[in-house]
């Protein structure tokens, strides 16, 4: 039987487990925190209003995680917003038709020249002010990533943010996917434990830990990238590997809930000039008295002083939104930067299609990769994670039947 431990309980790493258990695999999941989900983390405020503190919205294309939820019985619901369309505020008035085209546009020359400057082909290509703002807070928004420091290849699916499908949650909140992952995999998830080493030969793996070693077959190392840097492997990894892992970007964004003293209905109302958005949907079990806020990128959440508290946030979301009743009481801030076990919301990478593959995509003799950050198509969502873990136990089960010893490419 082929023992395999998978570093991390994240959507991914448990993504990973489940498929080898299926699989016939004997699997370990060593998870640093004492609860799974990783950057999915679903919780109550005060009031009773259920909140996604991380990952939330579940939009077109994504299958994978479709498919997974109705393996575990949790059908996804509509929760009354459109997560790419929002009211804008102030509303500039622009044409959609204009705005589409000058998508298409864009599209074109960053296509074209894929390595330039996103702000530099914006200027270039998009005449209208208000539209050419409106695509680099989008963008910005999206990515978590200030647009002055992203490249035109990030432009590549602009015109993905102007479509109008319908968001979808899980019931009872995204973090319930994790949590049933995990209660099918019992005791093999062991919470409370982070990788502090892997050592690696021909012969398997061994994972240190605060309590001792696990020895494997395989590795899955399912972490984000600030973690996997700081994970001590012997032998190193090769240089093109540690050059990959050292050239991912790591997003910043926070997240803001807010009680409402009076239910609204579903709505979404995004700040050009402040470049965050607040929305509102029935799904916050307590009937929409809820409002959340998505702040993404350094100088955003800086701007808002989302690490000092939810005051200043506040005041700007009353300001965008003033018919909003908010009752600051009660208020939460999450913030993924200094949390220990992210250091960061998610990676941002150019998108390109999943069948590339990079360092961190394809094994590494006993040792293989999981995480959005492997998945850069779908890089910074669910549905990467998922199907990051699993390719990543795809390739394991590839390298178990074809009786590697170690040492060379599990895949064959």
């Amino acid at each position: 039987m082929t023992r395999v431990c998978v570093i991390g309980a994240g959507l991914a790493g448990l993504a990973a487990a489940d498929a080898l258990a299926a699989a016939g695999a004997e699997v370990d999941v060593l998870e640093a925190r004492t609860r799974v989900g990783g950057r999915v983390w679903t919780d109550r405020l005060a009031s009773g209003a259920l909140i996604e503190r991380g990952g939330e919205f579940i939009t077109h294309g994504y299958t994978t995680t479709e498919r997974l939820a109705a393996r575990l019985g949790c059908e996804l619901f509509g929760m009354g917003i459109r997560y790419p369309e929002r009211r804008l505020h102030p509303d500039p008035g622009l044409d959609r038709g204009a705005v589409v085209a000058a998508a298409a546009a864009v599209e074109r020359a960053a296509t074209a020249q894929p390595e330039r400057p996103a702000a530099d082909v914006l200027a270039e290509v998009v005449a209208d002010t208000a539209i050419r703002e409106l695509f680099a807070s989008r963008v910005q928004s999206a990515r978590a990533h200030p647009i002055d420091d992203l490249e035109a290849g990030f432009l590549g699916s602009v015109s993905s943010l102007l479509k109008d499908d319908e968001c979808r949650k899980v019931p009872g909140g995204n973090q319930e996917l994790a949590l049933r992952l995990a209660a099918g995999l019992g005791h093999r998830v062991h919470l409370g434990s982070p990788a502090l080493a892997i050592a690696h030969d021909a012969s398997g793996v061994s994972v240190a830990t605060a309590a001792g070693r696990v020895e494997a077959d395989a590795v899955v190392v399912a972490v984000p990238i600030p973690l996997l840097r700081a994970i001590e492997f012997d032998p190193p990894l090769p240089p093109e590997v540690i050059e990959a892992i050292a050239a991912v970007r790591m997003s910043v964004a926070a997240k803001l809930a807010v009680p409402l003293r009076a239910p609204v209905g579903a709505d979404a109302v995004m700040s050009v000039p402040g470049r965050f958005w607040a929305y509102t949907t029935p799904r916050d079990e307590i009937g929409g008295r809820t409002v959340g806020s998505w702040a993404g990128s350094a100088p955003v959440v800086s701007a808002l002083d989302a690490a000092g508290g939810p005051e200043r946030w506040i005041g700007e979301v009353a300001a965008l939104w003033p018919e909003l009743d908010l009752d600051p009481e009660g208020a939460t801030v999450t913030t993924w930067l200094d949390d220990p076990w992210a250091q960061g919301a998610y990676s941002v990478l150019v998108p390109r299609a999943d069948t590339d593959e990079s360092p961190l995509s394809s094994p590494l003799g006993r040792i293989v990769f999981a995480g959005e950050h492997t998945s850069p198509d779908w890089s910074g969502t669910i549905e990467g994670a998922l199907r990051s873990g699993e390719r990543a136990a795809a390739d394991v089960l590839r390298f178990r039947r074809s009786g590697d010893s170690g040492g060379s490419h599990p895949g064959g």
